[in-house]
């Protein structure tokens, strides 16, 4: 029995190491934050004008208030960035049914300029 139970702390250790540790996700955590904080940061060049819910201010002020953005037009680009990163396959699916969309709307065109003639 001993060697059995042995055996389960070595395994249960083992397991331990592959995990990695706090320091390692949190340091994860931040590279992450910061490539999309840069991400969303460069190249801001297009100005939008938007009305936004207390919720969503209360979350752009508090990353004003953390140092994390300079600004509020900041927070708002750096949210946008990370909403489009974290909805990739939705975009993706999006795309992919609008072109389908623009080749029937090509088409029904098409179809009724050839009967005008």
């Amino acid at each position: 029995m001993n060697k059995v139970k042995s055996e389960s702390v070595e395994a249960q250790a083992v397991e331990e190491q592959k995990k990695p540790s706090t320091g390692e996700c949190v340091g994860k955590a931040i590279h992450s934050f910061v490539e999309s904080l840069e991400t969303a940061l460069s190249g801001r060049g297009n100005v939008v004008v938007v009305r936004v819910n207390d919720e969503a201010l209360a979350k752009m002020d508090m990353l004003v208030a953390g140092g994390i953005c300079k600004s509020r037009s900041e927070s708002a680009a750096f949210l946008l960035q990370r909403g489009i990163e974290s909805n990739e396959a939705m975009f993706a699916h999006i795309a992919e049914v609008t072109s389908e969309i623009a080749t029937l709307r090509q088409e029904l065109a098409d179809w009724v300029q050839e009967g005008a003639r």
